[in-house]
């Protein structure tokens, strides 16, 4: 059977080399699929919105908490406000967990429009919640949802798009969230945080209406054995060019050859024996603490708050938080671009480096002003370091790890690795959100930096070691690469003339 499959293998890739695929299959506009996985792929942004705005309404409802409309103190203070950013990052960590469990059992598609149900509800919630009880309820299903997309956004996308598109919109997921955390902090510079909640409902509401009309994924309906809607869903999100035929062609060959019936405990024992799973799990896993290490989701969560250290006073802080969301918007768009051009191993490199720079810079500096080295703190400095880190962070530290979960997986272990990856993200995510503000407290603002930029630059390190470039190869090659590592080298790079 092996054999039997193998040589079927070398018969397809035979054909693409010498032309022999039919073309009959070239599509009459050949940027139609461009434009219909464009479309699709809104819907997981819009979603993206949604986790974003989950990320930074924190910053938003923490300081109209604390006072009221008549300006005087409640009885809220900081070490319980902390909770309301830190809830829905705890909450993470559940809905990593039965990600990977709906996916598989229900599809991508399905899965992200009973998750944009959940969004909706608990922003619902959020806006009605007139207690700490329910804004603590509402901030756990928002959060909740934002770790039940976490790896079900970039799976179904990855599978989705073309090799030549992938990099573009995996990268258009952080885009989005940067985008949500920009809405949120918008909505709430002009709006009381209840209304702000109202509108963020909007996001995974409109991502829900496009992804109804749309397709399944073709790698999962050829997963569960329906060929035939399998072909067509390709055909639609694909076109039917000679090269696309040819990966459909190897895809079916490759879901053929697992179609073994075992025991799925006996099956998963397998596949996580497999270098294939626990080689990009472990890249993964360190890439996506070290993101969070960076301290970036702190700056998203607390930003009014540090906005008034690097400036010296509360005066401009909402002006400071929403240049620095539009930095972060740029600097995506910036890598979006750069990620078709670059590649994703040297952007990752290069953005580890002026991170741990920038942060460290950042710290020094603010230990100077702390020890009244420098007697009162430049607004222009501070805020400019700051400026640096933010754009050169989400070049590369944030969004790729985002980008390459969704590419660095073989099918078959594609919603457990990208389960685990993004569940060990929600811990770390969990853990630097809830301490943040007794770092500030106990080892003050320079020392929080010199921690982010030390971790970061440890991070930094393996990364160049052992975070191999995906740019412009198909799912099934990237898997090869982990499979057989430089053993593959010569046949991977054969095959990248034939598919890119």
């Amino acid at each position: 059977m092996d054999h039997e499959e193998g040589t079927e293998l070398e018969k397809i890739n035979k054909s693409d080399e010498n032309g022999d695929v039919k073309n009959n299959y070239c599509d009459v506009d050949p940027r139609l699929p461009f434009r219909r996985q464009a479309l699709v792929s809104m819907g997981s942004f819009m979603l993206s919105f949604s986790a974003g705005a989950t990320g930074g309404i924190s910053a938003i409802i923490i300081p109209q908490l604390l006072k009221d409309n008549h300006g005087r103190h409640n009885h809220y203070n900081m070490n319980m406000l902390s909770w309301v950013a830190a809830m829905s990052s705890l909450a993470l960590l559940f809905g990593n967990m039965i990600s990977g469990y709906l996916m598989e059992r229900f599809g991508r598609r399905t899965s992200q429009i009973i998750l944009s149900m959940f969004y909706i509800s608990g922003w619902v919630i959020i806006g009605f919640a007139k207690n700490m009880f329910f804004m603590l309820l509402g901030r756990f299903i928002t959060g909740f949802c934002q770790g039940w997309l976490g790896p079900l956004g970039p799976v179904f996308i990855g599978e989705i798009s073309s090799p030549a598109y992938r990099g573009l919109f995996l990268a258009g997921l952080s885009l989005s969230i940067a985008s949500g955390v920009f809405m949120s902090h918008l909505f709430g510079t002009f709006l009381h945080w209840s209304h702000a909640s109202f509108l963020c409902a909007l996001f995974p509401l409109s991502g829900c209406i496009v992804l109804y009309f749309a397709p399944e994924s073709p790698s999962w309906l050829a997963s569960k054995n329906e060929i035939e809607k399998c072909r067509t869903a390709f055909y639609w999100y694909r076109g039917r060019t000679p090269v696309m035929q040819n990966e459909l062609d190897k895809m079916l060959v490759e879901h053929e050859k697992k179609k073994e019936v075992k025991p799925k405990l006996e099956t998963l024992k397998e596949n996580i024996k497999k270098p294939e799973f626990w080689k990009p799990l472990s890249i993964m896993i360190v890439f996506f603490i070290v993101t969070q290490l960076s301290g970036i989701n702190v700056i998203c969560a607390y930003t009014t708050n540090i906005m008034e250290v690097l400036i010296g006073n509360n005066k401009n802080t909402y002006a400071a938080m929403l240049a620095t969301d539009v930095l972060r918007v740029v600097a995506l768009i910036s890598a979006c671009i750069l990620l078709r051009r670059i590649g994703r191993r040297p952007l990752a490199v290069f953005s580890g480096i002026f991170t741990t720079l920038s942060l460290i810079t950042l710290a020094i500096y603010l230990y100077l002003v702390d020890k009244r080295i420098i007697r009162h703190i430049s607004p222009t400095i501070s805020l400019g370091l700051m400026a640096v880190y933010i754009v050169v962070s989400n070049l590369g530290i944030s969004p790729l790890p985002w980008n390459m979960v969704g590419e660095v997986f073989a099918t078959e272990t594609k919603g457990l690795g990208s389960g685990i990856s993004v569940m060990m993200t929600s811990i770390a995510f969990f853990g630097t959100v809830k301490t943040a503000p007794a770092m500030f407290d106990t080892i003050g603002h320079h020392g929080t930096y010199l921690f982010y930029g030390l971790s970061t630059l440890c991070g930094t390190i393996f990364l160049y070691f052992f975070l191999p470039e995906t740019k412009g190869k198909t799912l099934l090659q990237i898997a090869e690469h982990f499979r057989n590592g430089n053993k593959s080298k010569e046949k991977s790079l054969k095959e990248d003339n034939n598919f890119v």
